[in-house]
């Protein structure tokens, strides 16, 4: 996935989930790529989804839809710029 902007970084719990993630979303017609969290979200090691998405609304209902478990959600909207967290999982 090239670097266009906006884009959204999706941050999972484990490794397992973001597996979850990217079995759920192969068929979606929505294109992501599986990327290891980026350093400014955390300095931890992990797997995160970079999305391309026309908006977050459009990403969460499909992530709420697909009945996906996720930590947080990030946009990166230009290059250089620090990412807006724009969601984080609520137990409901």
């Amino acid at each position: 996935m090239r670097e266009n902007y906006p884009y959204f970084i999706v941050t999972f719990p484990s490794v397992h989930y973001a597996l979850r993630f990217e079995s759920k979303m192969k068929d979606s017609g929505i294109s992501f790529q599986l990327v290891p969290v980026p350093r400014e979200i955390s300095s931890g090691c992990g797997v995160a989804a970079k999305v391309k998405v026309a908006d977050r609304k459009s990403l969460h209902d499909i992530i709420h839809n697909l009945q996906i478990e996720f930590d947080s959600i990030y946009l990166y909207k230009l290059p250089k710029e620090k990412p807006c967290l724009v969601e984080k999982w609520e137990e409901k």
